[in-house]
């Protein structure tokens, strides 16, 4: 039939024209195990009786799915097989064909729902993946369920604060989701953390500094911070915690690389007059537009030389990470002395 993104496949669930196949699966986990309960909610009620749905999973036989979808009915419209997460790659030959068997003969008052709410879908697609994923969307309906936009993401964050009794601006809704991730699960989970901390009182940036759980890129923001600042033991800290996180030593120097871009890139906007804003929106920055604000009030603290001067330092390390055999965490230390003595002036280092 065809292949639904969000907005499609919400209003094919609205029309109830429902079809006998549902493959839904997706980047965003979260939408794809929403969808999956709305979907069966709308079918089977909100408890369905369990003669009538039937739930598989990865380690479940074949066979047995292919005797639940030939159960008739009993004092219900429809019979519901779900199986979740089946790896697909992972079927004998024998059971992919079973599959498509199973599709293709498949009862009119049976629907099989095949829902992915954990398990990524390669990123290359597989011929056994394919092959099954083809048939749904053959002859029945393929939700294909992405990570949102931006501004969808910021009304979705500004919208579950106000259910949880609290309040969010969107320019702080996007820092959020700049320095915490885009995905919807974790986005969720700090906001009922922020709103039981703020109460009825709306969310604050110092609540989002105190509170939220950054990501990477995050905290090498605020490990630039403390090197401009010339805040060496804050600075050392950040790394021992960085190392403590198992994080990749090439990854975080070229976050902190690319700290130093948006930090260079705020510089440039200053002196050529051009707005922030619209460097971000010519940079395509989209919901991390935040950052160059950010480093634009930075960008003051450190010379231009200097941040030059400390671009070819991480450069030099970030190709000496990758090709010869050194400390890790000693490189890195002795790094971040010498971006502090940069910052303060010290060229000759």
């Amino acid at each position: 039939m065809s292949i639904l993104k969000e907005s499609e496949f919400k209003k094919h669930i609205s029309s109830k024209q429902y079809s006998n196949l549902y493959f839904i699966d997706g980047e965003e986990k979260m939408l794809v195990t929403t969808y999956t309960d709305i979907l069966i909610k709308k079918l089977m009620g909100d408890n369905p009786v369990e003669f009538n749905f039937h739930v598989f999973d990865n380690d479940s036989d074949i066979s047995d799915v292919s005797v639940a979808c030939d159960v008739v009915p009993f004092m219900c419209d429809k019979n519901c097989v779900k199986i979740t997460d089946l790896d697909l790659e992972s079927l004998s030959a024998d059971d992919v064909e079973a599959v498509v068997r199973i599709t293709k003969n498949l009862p009119d008052t049976t629907v099989l729902i095949m829902t992915m709410p954990t398990l990524a879908p390669p990123q290359k697609a597989t011929k056994k993946y394919k092959k099954i994923r083809d048939i749904f969307e053959k002859n029945g309906v393929v939700a294909d369920l992405q990570k949102r936009s931006e501004l969808s993401l910021e009304k979705t964050v500004c919208k579950w604060a106000n259910e949880c009794g609290s309040k969010i601006s969107p320019v702080l809704a996007s820092k959020l989701i700049g320095i915490c991730t885009n995905d919807l699960r974790v986005l969720r989970s700090e906001i009922e953390k922020l709103s039981s901390f703020s109460g009825e009182q709306e969310i604050t940036d110092e609540m989002v500094e105190l509170l939220v759980a950054k990501n990477l890129q995050a905290k090498i923001y605020d490990l630039f911070d403390y090197v401009v600042a010339l805040n060496f033991d804050k600075a050392m800290q950040t790394i021992d915690v960085l190392f403590y996180q198992r994080e990749e030593p090439v990854a975080i120097v070229i976050a902190l690389a690319n700290a130093y871009v948006d930090t260079y890139r705020a510089r440039v906007a200053l002196e050529s007059g051009v707005p922030v804003k619209v460097m971000a929106d010519e940079l395509s920055y989209k919901n991390r537009a935040w950052v160059l604000d950010k480093m634009s009030k930075q960008s003051r603290r450190i010379s231009t030389v200097a941040l030059r001067q400390s671009l070819s330092e991480l450069l030099d390390l970030n190709e000496r990470l990758v090709s010869v055999t050194v400390n890790p965490r000693v490189e890195l230390e002795k790094l971040i002395s010498k971006l502090i003595m940069i910052a303060r002036g010290d060229y000759d280092v």
